[in-house]
């Protein structure tokens, strides 16, 4: 009981006073020290998502001359997102054939789709022959289509650089066709004429390309 009383009231030369002041010093330390380190750690787990945060914004760097005015100002470019989806107005499609004049029944017409990424980022594109057409008209009627008796309607869904291009060719045998291949791709023969070809890739078609079918020799 005597320690415990000893603990409790101050005992010594000096007068009570002067030991409680000593004492609550102390404690104040402690409890200062406490409420820092409290606070420290606080302020480490708050502060790590705002680091990650700041990775992702823009970051702006300023140049000041010996006055303090701006002289310079340099940005630093937010870090890019995932690709997505190329939009319609991202995607160019042109068609093209081998020649602008056939002879008919000796010639048959390679025609070339290409599709390219005009756009200023990376994005995905389906270029399959599912999502690709080469049409060809003549005086606005039609004539003949890829699609008409196809038979690969695959996906091929690619993941397309600004810029880069996705190319592919087929030859048409010269004779008409219809949709749903009622005749197995045995239509009549093409006959002599000027013809069209346009080009398309899902919503996105090409300005249509001339050519001609020609009894003549050359």
């Amino acid at each position: 009981m005597e320690s415990m009383s000893g603990m409790i009231q101050p005992v010594g030369p000096e007068p009570p006073l002067v030991y409680w002041i000593r004492r609550g010093t102390v404690l104040l330390i402690v409890i200062t020290l406490l409420l820092g380190a409290w606070w420290f750690l606080g302020s480490r787990s708050s502060a790590a998502p705002g680091e990650l945060t700041s990775a992702t914004e823009e970051i702006t760097e300023e140049v000041v001359d010996e006055n303090g005015e701006v002289i310079a100002t340099d940005a630093v470019p937010a870090v890019p997102a995932e690709p997505t989806e190329c939009a319609d107005s991202a995607i160019e499609v042109t068609a093209t054939t081998d020649s602008s004049t056939y002879r008919v029944g000796q010639q048959d017409p390679v025609l070339t789709l290409t599709i390219t990424n005009v756009g200023d980022v990376s994005c995905f594109r389906d270029i399959g022959s599912k999502a690709n057409e080469l049409k060809i008209t003549s005086g606005g009627y039609h004539v003949w289509s890829s699609d008409d008796c196809a038979t690969d309607e695959q996906e091929n869904v690619t993941l397309m650089e600004p810029g880069q291009q996705a190319v592919s060719s087929i030859t048409w045998k010269s004779r008409l066709s219809q949709k749903g291949c009622p005749d197995d791709g045995k239509g009549r023969k093409a006959k002599a004429g000027r013809y069209e070809v346009v080009g398309r890739n899902l919503n996105v078609e090409s300005e249509g390309i001339p050519f001609a079918l020609s009894n003549k020799r050359d």
